[in-house]
């Protein structure tokens, strides 16, 4: 009985580590007329480098830590798109936008490219 007593109370004494949180992903979405596209190299900060293709199959991009994102976008041919990108590490690449409203909203038909870098402190 003593022993499990004392088990109890080591088990009670013992101090608790609580996992480390989960960082904040990026977070990347197009939304607007179907036919909108982009493809993008992904550059995490730890691991290699990775391609994704959003459309209307898959219209956001989630992955945490990166230092860059490299994008090559198409609009629709039926009518504007919206590029949104939230993130805790990436500077928006996008002129007039701020980093609340990181968005960029595209011409039906727009073709270009954008690059989003690590934000410096």
């Amino acid at each position: 009985m003593k022993s499990h007593l004392l088990l109890a109370a080591s088990l009670v004494a013992a101090p608790v580590f609580a996992a480390d949180p989960a960082p904040t992903p990026t977070v990347m979405t197009i939304t607007g007329e179907p036919g909108a596209s982009m493809q993008c190299h992904v550059f995490p900060r730890n691991g290699d480098e990775y391609v994704r293709f959003l459309d209307n199959g898959r219209t956001s991009l989630s992955a945490p830590a990166l230092r860059k994102l490299e994008c090559e976008y198409k609009g629709s041919s039926h009518g504007p798109a919206t590029i949104t990108i939230n993130s805790p590490t990436l500077a928006c690449p996008f002129k007039g936008a701020t980093a609340d409203a990181c968005a960029i909203t595209l011409r039906k038909g727009a073709v270009g490219s954008f690059e989003a870098k690590e934000k410096r402190n």
